[in-house]
């Protein structure tokens, strides 16, 4: 990739000149300032050289042109909530929080979509919805916090992505900022855009932020369901709640969601919530139905039998919506939860075949004794989404290092089955040096390609996705 010249420093003119867009308080450059900015909920510490916040998507595209103008490096900031350390700013230079665009612009019931702004938070959109009797079907654990410029940016999944997808199901169309600070729309929002041109929205998604600046985006929305089903099944053995889930499957049911949760987090969450769960159960399976009330019942005897036969000591179900809402509480809550055992936490979310699940979780379970570390698992298991969540002592280096060596057995692992190291979380800068492991150099050679057309300086999010051979200004750095 040709690199052009270095990252410019931003000086006290560069702050005037934001500040002149966005207005003197939302352009911050105090060192206390600087330091709320410096992370995400990855364990990866980088302080911009100064934070904007912009009200409007004009001030945005005025930003994004001024940083191009003057070779800043450009991160943009949801709520913080990436797991990688995509929305720290590695090489300095601008933070871009997109808090204030926190808009819904337009709910369409006919059309069935909602025009919203990038740092609308994912559950504020359901909450505009739900009084239509419509959601907005990816829900990530964060959805209290993360914005859904950042679920586009990481494709982000959530409980309910086994039965309606991911993020990339439900995105119709964007506006995008690209790099000069040009606006420009894909997909729905472009007039005849079944009839003429490629579908370019595709592209942006899980793209990290290193090809545009999404403004704003064009979402498919669901009607609610009229009915729920919610069993919880108990194991004594954590793979054969991984079977439970391969035999659902393959019996033709797809649930709305499947949830594993591993002994160390039903201790946690109990320690945490006294909801009442069995600490000395080795896992826990949440199946959740939702549509018609006599169908799922007919459904729900057959997974109560499936989960049984994979081995299944007890069954419950929840007979109250109440009842429902504390046990997705009590999945919601467990990043919290683990703080309960230790503080520190590398959140990984590797995919493997459903086929595959009960040996994946098997296997972390003895790489965690190989490393010496402790690992909980959780997982979306109904789309194969693992969420090993390994555990150290801040400041511990030694036990830190043993994680990173554990992350790196459970990646080559997850490739070797025939999975990927992401499912959700993004790449980032956690992931970046295994991308050579999962894709060939011609496919990472036409990534590259890509982020040159679109981003020839290299200033949207530089160090994210693509290897170090691949980035711009290898080494620079913006004073």
């Amino acid at each position: 990739m040709t690199s052009p010249s270095a990252y410019g420093p931003i000086g006290q003119s560069g702050l005037k000149a934001l500040s002149d867009i966005v207005g003197p308080g939302n352009c911050l450059s105090q060192p206390l300032e600087l330091e709320l900015y410096s992370y995400d909920s990855s364990p990866f510490i980088h302080h911009p050289s100064a934070v904007v916040i912009p009200g409007d998507v004009p001030q945005m595209c005025q930003v994004v042109a001024l940083c191009r103008r003057h070779g800043w490096p450009l991160t943009c900031r949801g709520a913080g909530t990436s797991l990688s350390g995509g929305a720290v700013a590695r090489r300095g230079g601008v933070m871009l929080s997109t808090t204030r665009l926190n808009r819904v612009v337009e709910i369409d019931l006919v059309e069935e979509t909602v025009l919203v702004e990038c740092g609308l938070v994912n559950l504020d959109l359901q909450n505009a919805l739900a009084p239509h009797g419509y959601m907005f079907p990816p829900d990530p654990a964060s959805q209290k916090a993360a914005t859904l410029g950042g679920n586009i940016a990481e494709n982000a999944g959530g409980i309910k992505g086994v039965k309606y997808g991911i993020t990339k199901h439900h995105v119709l169309g964007l506006e995008l900022i690209l790099d000069d600070g040009s606006l420009v729309r894909t997909g729905a929002l472009l007039q005849g855009h079944e009839h003429n041109g490629p579908d370019l929205t595709g592209i942006f998604l899980a793209s990290e932020g290193t090809l545009a600046v999404v403004a704003r985006a064009l979402l498919k929305i669901t009607p609610l369901p009229r009915s729920f089903r919610t069993v919880s099944a108990v194991f004594d053995d954590l793979s054969r709640s991984g079977q439970a889930v391969s035999s659902i499957i393959a019996a033709g049911i797809i649930p709305t969601a499947m949830e594993i949760m591993d002994r160390r987090l039903i201790a946690a969450l109990e320690d945490y919530l006294h909801l009442g769960f069995p600490t000395d159960a080795e896992a826990m399976l949440l199946v959740e139905l939702d549509g018609l009330g006599p169908e799922l019942d007919a459904q729900m005897d057959r997974i109560r039998d499936l989960c049984r036969k994979a081995g299944a000591v007890s069954l419950g179900q929840a007979a109250t919506e109440a009842e429902r809402e504390k046990l997705w509480l009590a999945r919601r809550s467990g990043n919290g939860a683990m703080g309960r055992i230790k503080q520190g936490v590398i959140v990984q979310d590797v995919t493997v075949p459903i086929e595959r699940l009960p040996g994946m979780l098997a296997l972390v379970q003895e790489v965690a004794r190989r490393h010496d570390v402790i690992i909980v698992q959780m997982a979306h298991a109904g789309d194969g989404n693992l969420h090993p969540h390994l555990l150290y002592a801040p400041g511990d280096e030694a036990e830190y290092g043993r994680c990173l060596d554990a992350s790196g057995e459970i990646f080559a692992a997850a490739l070797k089955a025939g999975g990927a190291i992401t499912g959700e979380h993004g790449v980032g800068l956690e992931k970046v040096a295994y991308m050579g492991d999962q894709f060939t150099e011609a496919e990472l050679g036409f990534m590259a390609a890509v982020k040159l057309a679109l981003d020839p300086t290299g200033i949207l999010n530089p160090d994210k996705v693509l290897p170090q051979k691949y980035q711009p200004l290898a080494g620079q750095e913006c004073g």
